[in-house]
């Protein structure tokens, strides 16, 4: 793709890449980069200002001449910075690799442990934000799978 913007007359590139813990789950040249962070939805393109902000649970889509590349988020952060965008990230799926099914379960998992957590319990709170976060990952890869999938 490189030698094609310099056959063409074009200047500098956008990269992006979106990595989790396990993995980089994309790494490539963009010509633009959605991504909902703290301030609301966010477009990067090529020699944007830099930035450092959290990334929200939802969808991040890359824009590479006529395809589009779309990801299904937890949370985490977001850094712009030289015409590169990084997107760390707990969980991080193509749309069109979700197991609907799986995730589905994960939020019925989820919903149960909610109501399993003991009033007692010392660590209730950090133990109820975790859970939460898990199952609004799992409720976001179930809404991007169906909404990229059935139109």
């Amino acid at each position: 793709m490189a030698e094609n913007r310099e056959q063409r007359g074009e200047g500098r590139q956008l990269f992006c890449r979106v990595i989790t813990p396990e993995e980089v789950i994309y790494d490539g040249e963009a010509d633009l980069v959605i991504a909902r962070i703290a301030d609301g939805d966010l477009g990067v393109l090529v020699d944007h200002a830099p930035l450092v902000s959290t990334v929200e649970v939802g969808e991040v889509r890359i824009r590479e001449d006529d395809e589009q590349f779309v990801y299904a988020t937890s949370d985490g952060f977001f850094k712009v910075s030289e015409n590169l965008v990084q997107v760390l990230v707990e969980e991080a799926i193509s749309v069109d690799e979700i197991d609907i099914d799986a995730a589905e379960n994960r939020v019925e998992e989820a919903e149960r442990e909610l109501s399993e957590v003991s009033e007692e319990a010392e660590d209730r709170d950090r133990v109820i934000k975790e859970i939460e976060r898990r199952q609004r990952t799992a409720e976001n890869f179930v809404r991007a799978a169906r909404k990229y999938r059935e139109g």
